[in-house]
């Protein structure tokens, strides 16, 4: 059988489920760059560790950077579509903020090793993986800006901008799960600290984050 291709692109290795095999290098690859970092996971680990072979990674990604893009991408499309969800839905800035702040939080929890992803290759100085990242954010940064910034901004002497609300709303909510590998191993108890279940830092998060947003002493 000819190896050749459509469109001048090749067909894939053989194997018996490439829509498993796919599957296989995506999860692979998010559970490697969360723990290794992007430039620390090498293509030949990434394929090892999926059980495919390397040049089906390079067939359904073209290369690490693909991988990479597909990753944000999928995290990015799920929380782009809680904030449109939750935030350009009905009610006032503090329902608004407290449905988001809650679903943000339950999705991170479930795609924690997605969040690390994203967030400590959010300094990744490759131009074209800078922009793919700025194009989902400036959709972000839109939502932000209609749905809590101007409304919280009217009858202010400085108007909230999306720039300092996004990161801090995202990276407020992220900080359990980047910090889990040490805070799970603290000793909380000895130090009078408490742990938290989820439900609980949804719940405590939204009170907090809400109370600074909207100028009060004790949002409910």
């Amino acid at each position: 059988m000819n190896s050749k291709v459509k469109h001048g692109k090749k067909a894939p290795p053989r194997e018996a489920h490439p829509a498993e095999s796919r599957q296989r290098i995506l999860d692979a690859a998010v559970k490697l760059f969360a723990r290794h970092g992007y430039a620390g996971t090498g293509l030949r680990e990434l394929a090892t560790t999926a059980d495919v072979n390397l040049a089906m990674v390079n067939y359904f990604f073209g290369s690490k950077k693909g991988l990479l893009k597909e990753i944000l991408d999928d995290f990015f499309a799920g929380y782009l579509q809680i904030a449109r969800d939750h935030l350009e839905t009905g009610g006032d800035s503090n329902e608004k903020l407290d449905r988001f702040i809650r679903a943000a939080v339950y999705y991170f929890a479930e795609r924690r090793d997605f969040l690390v992803v994203v967030i400590t290759e959010l300094p990744h100085d490759d131009p074209e993986v800078i922009e793919h990242k700025a194009s989902w954010g400036r959709q972000m940064m839109g939502i932000f800006n209609r749905e809590i910034c101007q409304p919280l901004s009217r009858g202010r002497e400085r108007p909230l901008s999306p720039l300092l609300i996004g990161p801090l709303l995202t990276s407020a909510l992220a900080s359990r799960f980047l910090f889990a590998p040490v805070s799970e191993n603290l000793g909380a108890e000895s130090n009078g600290a408490v742990r938290f279940s989820i439900d609980d830092y949804a719940e405590e998060m939204s009170r907090l984050l809400r109370c600074g947003l909207l100028d009060q002493t004790a949002a409910s």
